[in-house]
Formats: structure tokens, C-alpha cells, sequence
């Protein structure tokens, strides 16, 4: 993973359902912004908060960028105008930090997609330090620091950030489901954490994947027919005009 990067915190709208949002946000927004030019990857994790008094994120994104000027599009595509309406459907408010390499670092070498991972979000008044050590001591097979202190959110479609201040993502993994429950609820007893419900690749190598192309209900679909012609590089020009990342099917990681 490259240090360039982009941290979404998404909040739910309180008058949609937990199950429209998640899906809205995979299958119409995800596939929306999908086709922003310039991701290296760009990952969506559903979430639930664990901790008492957490921030009520239920969508963490990480986008990704080979190098900064790739960054571009986010901010002047022609796709980023009908982001910004698009938003208003769903979310209450979206948290976006730009970060550049100063403000990442990884520690360990954990599967990032296969694993069953889990967030800490920050915020003033927490010690980064300490919570690396706790993940560490959690097991963890890795874990993703991205100081948000290096990223200004206010910019991003007139957001609201009033309130508690955000300062830092922890994004942690953990080799099978039996380790990351209970390492999660013993972070949950000491900072605001977040399982994972669902992980989707929307965007890999810098291509759609099939989800990130046409939403996941039309690849389960199109895999139920046995369709898999659809994935074809042929197709996916002739429909999409573009490539698909070799990733073809679903990626989803239930915790």
C-alpha cells in the first residue's frame, strides 16, 4: 500500500435503514465513485460501532493513489459533482482526509483484504501510541495508521465537523474470526472501535472491479447464471469502455 491516501468516515442518514445505506452505498455510490479517475484501490468496510460514546460511523473508505498528482480527479472530475449530490441520499455527513506519505505507516504483514479486521477512530485526547500497542497485543497480524491530523475534512462538500475532532484511523487484522472478536471488544473497553461487517473492493490496480463496475446484486446474478462471459475484457470495453481489475468476483469479509 502506497502512503498517498484518502480516509472516508461516513455517517448513516437516521431516516434510512442500516440495510439501504449499505446497500446504496455499495451498489450506487460505490459504483459512482468507482469511476473516479485516478484510485490505485479504492476499499469500502460496512461497519458497527462497539464502544459506548463512539462516533456513529457505519462506513469507513480507503482510497489509495500511486502518486499524488493522481489525486486530481477526486477533486475535479467530471464524476465528483454528481458525488457530491449523490451524498445528500444517504449519508448525514462524510469525514474526508487527504493524506500525503506523512500520514500513513503500516506495521505488519497481514493479509489487508482477507483478513477479519476491525477500525479505531481517534480523537483528541487519545493516545495513538498506546492503541498501536494494545492492537499489538491483541494479536493483530497487522495494523494501518493514518494520522487524520495531516488531513482537513472541512473542504469536502461544505462538511460539518463540528464536535469531537478526529485525529487518527487505526485499521487492524487478525488472522481468523475466534482472535479478532475478542481482540476488538477488549479495544472496545479503551478507545471507539468498529467491527466489520462487510469489505468490498471497488477498485484494484487501478480498474473497477466487477462490484465497483456493476454493483454486487448484478454480479451474484450474473455468477447464479453462471454468466461469467460478463467478465469477459471484451465485454466489460464494449459496455464500459474501460478495464476490469483481474479480480473478477464478490470480495467480502464477514467478522
Amino acid at each position: 500500500m502506497v502512503g498517498v491516501t484518502t480516509v472516508a468516515l461516513i455517517e448513516r442518514r437516521q431516516d434510512i435503514s442500516r440495510d439501504l445505506f449499505s446497500r446504496y452505498w455499495r451498489d450506487v455510490h460505490g459504483v459512482m465513485a468507482a469511476r473516479i479517475p485516478g484510485f490505485l484501490t479504492y476499499t469500502q468496510y460496512h461497519v458497527t460501532p462497539l464502544s459506548e460514546g463512539a462516533l456513529p460511523f457505519e462506513g469507513i473508505a480507503l482510497v489509495s493513489y500511486a502518486n499524488e498528482a493522481d489525486r486530481v480527479g477526486l477533486v475535479s472530475s467530471e464524476v465528483t459533482q454528481h458525488i457530491h449530490r449523490d451524498e445528500q441520499n444517504v449519508f448525514r455527513r462524510a469525514l474526508l482526509y487527504n493524506l500525503d506519505e506523512r500520514g500513513f505507516a503500516a506495521d505488519g504483514d497481514g493479509d489487508r483484504f482477507g483478513a477479519h479486521s476491525g477500525f479505531l477512530v481517534l480523537t483528541e485526547g487519545d493516545d495513538a501510541d498506546s492503541a498501536g500497542k494494545a492492537i499489538a497485543a491483541s494479536g493483530a497480524t497487522f495494523c494501518d495508521a493514518y494520522d487524520l491530523r495531516f488531513g482537513d475534512p472541512a473542504g469536502w462538500n461544505d462538511t460539518d465537523v463540528s464536535g469531537q475532532r478526529c485525529t487518527a484511523v487505526l485499521h487492524a487484522g487478525w488472522v481468523n474470526k475466534d482472535l479478532a472478536s475478542p481482540g476488538l471488544a477488549g479495544l472496545a473497553s479503551e478507545f471507539a472501535a468498529y467491527s466489520v461487517d462487510e469489505v468490498h473492493v471497488m477498485v484494484d490496480n487501478g480498474f473497477p472491479t466487477a462490484v465497483g463496475l456493476r454493483g454486487l446484486d448484478a454480479v451474484r446474478t450474473i455468477e447464479e447464471a453462471n454468466g461469467y462471459n460478463q467478465f469477459s475484457a471484451d465485454v466489460v470495453r464494449a459496455i464500459y469502455g474501460t478495464a476490469m481489475a483481474p479480480r473478477a468476483g464478490p470480495k467480502q469479509d464477514k467478522v
